[in-house]
């Protein structure tokens, strides 16, 4: 997976969505997320950037199976935090 990093620790990952991003992956992003207040975690799709400690901004992205979501992370252990998300995000059944 491709990673773009700068100075302050900003982390870009590229997910494409085998299944719709729905309520319980959709929770555990926002759980994990809120596990590091030191850093800010967000992600995007469609031309949408939200804040991933917030279920129902991640589940009104409305990504669906074949949608690229990126995960954005700036902040402390930000690669690590990222690959975390991208791991939820992957799953063949995200119900898993």
């Amino acid at each position: 997976m491709p990673a773009n990093s700068s100075p302050e620790g900003l982390v870009v990952r590229s997910v494409v969505l085998a299944k719709h991003l729905h309520a319980r992956p959709a929770g555990q992003v926002a759980v994990l997320s809120a596990r590091h207040p030191r850093t800010t975690v967000e992600l995007a799709a469609s031309g949408r950037r939200v804040n991933a400690r917030s279920v129902l901004a991640v589940m009104g992205l409305g990504a669906v199976t074949g949608s690229q979501v990126q995960v954005i992370v700036a902040g402390d252990n930000a690669a690590a935090i990222a690959d975390e998300i991208v791991d939820i995000l992957d799953k063949p059944d995200l119900d898993e």
